[in-house]
């Protein structure tokens, strides 16, 4: 299971209704919303915006959300915009992590 598909079926758990956002361009190249979105996620009156990845690139996923000219504007819409990423531990069971990226800060970091 991809990523992405790990986050839809862990945001449907959470009571959100995901939307993936990201789009195949040509057949090797993506476009993701803002060019940094892959999923945009409702509940109530959140929206939550995330960048999805495998765990090695996680560091790169928040750089690359922070470094987005967008960033502001997503938050200034009341966007929550997170970057999500999956590995395996030892024992082979994946392991999520949750950055919340805040003024183009990391705001916070959940390991799960």
């Amino acid at each position: 299971m991809s990523p992405s598909a790990r986050a839809l079926k862990d945001l449907r758990e959470m009571g959100y209704i995901p939307w993936v956002v990201e789009r195949l361009i040509t057949r090797f190249i993506k476009r993701d919303l803002f060019n940094v979105i892959d999923i945009l996620a409702l509940k109530g009156t959140e929206t939550l915006a995330i960048q999805v990845t495998a765990g090695s690139g996680h560091a790169n996923r928040c750089k690359k959300v922070k470094d987005s000219e967008y960033l502001q504007l997503m938050q200034e819409a009341g966007w929550v915009v997170q970057v999500w990423s999956y590995r395996k531990n030892a024992a082979g069971r994946y392991i999520q992590r949750i950055t919340q990226i805040d003024g183009g800060k990391e705001k916070i970091s959940i390991p799960s």
